[in-house]
């Protein structure tokens, strides 16, 4: 049985496709700079499994979020929101 949140997680990605390509960047980013999903997650003060959901594109990040992600990366917006970066 598939839950509510999965089907809506999954519709999340495929209506927004920036989303995608954010969540693409972000993993990208996070592993250019060496952090594990709990390394990050510790210096932005968020919690692991958050940040996988938004690699994923399984969950919109807020502005709060953006901003502690972009402070922890040591990186600017542009490097998170320009589409097709690593293409």
């Amino acid at each position: 049985m598939i839950k509510n949140s999965h089907v809506k997680c999954y519709y999340l990605g495929m209506k927004y496709p920036k989303l995608i390509e954010f969540g693409r960047n972000l993993r990208i980013t996070r592993q250019i700079k060496g952090y594990s999903l709990e390394k990050l997650a510790m210096l932005a003060n968020l919690n692991p499994t958050h940040i996988g959901k938004i690699e994923r594109a399984e969950m919109a990040p807020t502005l709060l979020t953006i901003l502690s992600l972009l402070d922890a990366l040591d990186a600017d917006f542009n490097s998170l929101v320009t589409y097709g970066k690593y293409s």
